[in-house]
């Protein structure tokens, strides 16, 4: 670490103590964020020198953000593997063995990250709905889905899925070393189609008075009552001659 740290400072032009290793040129002066990844870079090796790797960390990661230099990622894995974070110095061993291939620290590196492999413990999230972002511990990873399973570092962690429009799923996970587990994180929607049955009363066709059967039924039996009074009336009208009374004829 000291010397990686000792080349970094010389191509950052902080010292002379030994030959650069980097292959690119140094900036010109005047740049601005490399002047400033110069400054992150020598407080973070204070911080490392007197033991407080999280913070060495914090200006190492702030370094490479600003510079891009790929040695850096060696001295964050370092600092967070000091820091007891076996997540994420396993997240930038990696990265530096894909941007740096050549390095004299690459068998060392490799070992680590396989040590660390086992240390760590991964979690499959699943979600309902594509397009939610998944939060770890308050800290954005992704969003669904995800492209592998997050590995983290043994112990408890909460769990977070949301999207607009969806109810937030929270969870609580409890990871162990060397194990994988899976969470169903499921969001239901806040928006519930509701279909809605409305029975609505039929209206009784009002028929006529003129129109109903029994109208005319009535007025079929008077009509045909009066004819047949009619004619047995006439009957007996016609019938009558003479002092004798004759009866109409039954037909």
């Amino acid at each position: 670490m000291r010397a990686l740290l000792l080349a970094f400072a010389l191509q950052l032009g902080l010292g002379s103590v030994a030959s650069a290793v980097w292959a690119a040129p140094v900036p010109a002066a005047g740049n601005t964020d490399f002047e400033l990844a110069k400054a992150h870079f020598k407080t973070g090796e204070i911080y490392y020198d007197r033991g407080r790797y999280p913070d060495a960390a914090r200006e190492f990661e702030e370094a490479y953000r600003l510079s891009q230099r790929g040695e850096l990622l060696y001295n964050m894995g370092k600092s967070y593997d000091g820091a007891g974070d076996q997540a994420r110095a396993l997240k930038a061993y990696r990265q530096f063995l894909a941007s740096v291939p050549s390095s004299a620290d690459r068998k060392t590196v490799n070992e680590r990250v396989v040590a660390l492999e086992r240390l760590v413990g991964r979690v499959n999230i699943l979600a309902s709905v594509a397009g939610a972002q998944v939060e770890v511990d308050g800290e954005k990873v992704g969003t669904t889905p995800l492209p592998a399973a997050l590995e983290l570092n043994p112990g408890g962690h909460k769990l977070l899925a949301s999207k607009e429009g969806w109810k937030t799923f929270r969870s609580q996970v409890v990871v162990a070393p060397g194990t994988e587990v899976t969470i169903d994180a499921k969001l239901d929607s806040l928006i519930q189609l509701r279909i809605v049955q409305v029975e609505v009363p039929r209206k009784e066709k009002v028929v006529p008075v003129y129109k109903r059967w029994w109208l005319w039924t009535i007025v079929g039996v008077v009509v045909v009552g009066g004819a047949v009074a009619g004619g047995v009336l006439g009957s007996r009208t016609q019938d009558v001659s003479g002092p004798n009374l004759t009866l109409p004829k039954i037909q």
